[in-house]
């Protein structure tokens, strides 16, 4: 039972590694890896800024 489970998932992950779907969706998903690795460190590096703009903006929305 158990090897019949793992040659099915050994199936599967040849049938995946060799679809070309298959590495379009890896790119995709290192694309957007990346994507968040940088948003994190802009993020990271301007906390104290970003943090300052959306208090000045929202102090100019409260005393609207």
């Amino acid at each position: 039972m158990i090897s019949s489970m793992v040659d099915t998932a050994r199936r599967r992950m040849r049938r995946f590694a060799q679809d070309e779907n298959a590495i379009a969706v890896t790119e995709y998903g290192l694309l957007i890896a990346l994507i968040a690795i940088l948003l994190i460190g802009v993020v990271t590096v301007f906390s104290s800024q970003i943090a300052s703009w959306f208090s000045a903006k929202t102090a100019q929305i409260t005393s609207v």
